[in-house]
């Protein structure tokens, strides 16, 4: 590829991404959809980069390091703040697509844009309808089933997948020829195929440790079966949101890996790995936490 992404996988993803920008058929509005952790936030930026760059995208001058930083005035990012998008939100990003740039492009980043509600979706629609010549947008959504119909006609959606086990073994071998062996096949396990999730893991010693502790929380509580000691571990983690979500992933993990290889609860853990979905989708609804957990433990 011409660029340097600076990621693992999604190489098809991103050549249809460098053709579109050589041969001159940029989209105004891009969606970038898939699940959490595996690089989508970090193409849009480089997209960006490679866009507002004057150098061939050259990492090194003051436009790369403002677009890197979240810095560069034409640049304009909407974070996920794991709080909904609203309309006062859509409204100051459209008065920004108005303002006259510095730049060749007036790029918006909106991150997790399954988090605007149907009135400031509504209201989005109508900017990406007819956007301010050398406007573009760059969104990213974890649950493109979440979107607006309307919206999704509107961009071209660009979809990003988990990688495999393997695949990611072997490019954390080629990054990190130092480390041991052991470590980075617990890694590519363990991140379950999200290649942002894997360097996280790599490159943080204390978010390997947790990920670790908890794997064995869940195989020593699925091992026991005794509900006592399980509303005791829920009761645990309840409290923090990032401990949940690793959770969630290793179970995942755990049970999917037990349907594969074809255990004797098969279908059990079929009914469970839903009932995981389903906890996700109260808790984000504000649902009691504890209550979540310990309906979730039930079904195990």
């Amino acid at each position: 590829m011409k660029y340097n992404w600076s990621i693992i996988g999604h190489e098809k993803q991103l050549k249809q991404i460098e053709l579109d920008i050589e041969s001159g058929n940029l989209a105004h509005a891009y969606l970038l959809a898939g699940p959490n952790s595996v690089g989508k936030h970090t193409v849009s930026r480089k997209i960006a980069g490679i866009l507002q760059c004057e150098n061939n995208f050259c990492h090194k001058c003051p436009t790369c390091i403002q677009v890197q930083q979240g810095s560069h005035i034409d640049t304009v990012e909407l974070k996920d703040n794991k709080e909904s998008i609203k309309i006062d939100d859509v409204r100051k990003l459209v008065e920004r697509t108005n303002m006259t740039g510095q730049s060749k492009y007036k790029i918006f980043l909106v991150q997790s844009v399954e988090r605007m509600g149907i009135e400031a979706a509504n209201s989005f629609l109508k900017v990406l309808e007819e956007p301010p010549l050398g406007t573009i947008f760059i969104l990213t959504t974890n649950n493109i089933r979440g979107l607006l119909p309307t919206l999704i006609s509107r961009v071209r959606v660009v979809k990003f997948s988990n990688v495999s086990a393997r695949y990611l073994e072997e490019k954390l071998k080629e990054l990190y020829p130092d480390r041991e062996a052991d470590t980075i096949h617990q890694v590519s396990l363990l991140s379950l195929g999200k290649t942002g999730k894997a360097i996280h893991l790599m490159e943080n010693p204390d978010s390997l440790a947790d990920y670790r502790k908890i794997y064995s929380d869940v195989q020593n509580f699925l091992r026991s079966k005794n509900r006592v000691d399980r509303f005791a571990y829920v009761e645990d983690i309840a409290a923090e949101k990032k401990r949940i979500d690793i959770f969630f992933n290793i179970l995942t993990h755990v049970l999917r890996s037990k349907v594969l290889e074809g255990d004797a609860e098969t279908s059990k853990h079929i009914k469970t790995l839903s009932k995981i979905e389903e906890a996700g989708m109260f808790l984000k609804k504000n649902v009691n936490t504890r209550l979540v957990l310990e309906n979730l433990m039930l079904s195990l």
